[in-house]
């Protein structure tokens, strides 16, 4: 196989992002999403056994691809066992609260903040796995297996307000085929029709899953937790069963 090149995770050095450190013992890799007066912590407890080291990095992306446009999430994990030929990955991103926007969806936009909230996760977890992918690559041509994972740490996940979200997106859109009237028919054409292809990924969000290329993937949903007054913290174990 051909060797790839990381840094070596160091517990007493900051980790820059857009690097892949080589994890060699069990560690807890703390990640740390800062606001103005708050933070959201994730301790990512990487565990490993004999033969097995971690592959980890934040905002990863695929050398030579431009940083402009280009879609990352927070936290690329992976478990490497060299002995039986497994990984065991992980891809996920940190949202302050998924669930935030209003229950009247049509007040302060909060409809549209919603679409506009699963439409860019979505894609920000296909673009960090095929940043992965290019890597694992070479391990797959190695004869190994992957046992892929992707999620979402939050401080809450309504999936009944994203389904309304879904909901009510398709019911407008129904009305305003059936011209209902001038007037809201042109406002909803301009503002909601170029989002019903979104009605299908809504539904999926909230049964906790992404479809991509007709791939489904099972969305892992973390929970933070309140640590004080300000700041929500988990940790998520990371292991090969």
């Amino acid at each position: 196989m051909i060797n790839l090149s990381f840094r070596l995770y160091n517990p007493s050095k900051v980790i820059e992002k857009n690097n892949l450190y080589r994890v060699n013992e069990t560690e807890t890799v703390k990640f740390i999403e800062q606001h103005q007066s708050a933070k959201e912590i994730v301790n990512m407890e990487i565990v490993l056994r004999k033969g097995q080291y971690g592959i980890y990095a934040n905002e990863y992306r695929r050398p030579g691809t431009e940083k402009e446009g280009c879609k990352t999430t927070d936290v690329l994990a992976c478990i490497i066992d060299e002995n039986n030929k497994k990984i065991r990955s992980i891809v996920f991103d940190v949202k302050s609260n998924i669930s935030a926007f209003s229950d009247n969806l049509m007040r302060d936009e909060a409809m549209i903040t919603a679409i506009n909230e699963v439409h860019d996760f979505v894609e920000q977890i296909h673009a960090e796995l095929l940043h992965k992918e290019s890597f694992l690559i070479y391990y797959k041509d190695a004869g190994y297996i992957e046992q892929e994972h992707v999620g979402i740490v939050t401080k809450s996940f309504e999936p009944e307000k994203f389904r309304a979200v879904a909901q009510k997106l398709e019911r407008l859109i129904s009305e305003e085929k059936k011209n209902i009237s001038t007037l809201v028919s042109l406002k909803l054409k301009n503002s909601i029709r170029p989002y019903e292809p979104e009605i299908k990924t809504l539904y999926n969000f909230a049964d906790k899953k992404i479809i991509i290329h007709e791939r489904e993937y099972p969305l892992q949903v973390y929970i933070l937790q309140k640590a004080n007054s300000t700041d929500y913290e988990i940790t998520i174990k990371w292991m090969i069963q």
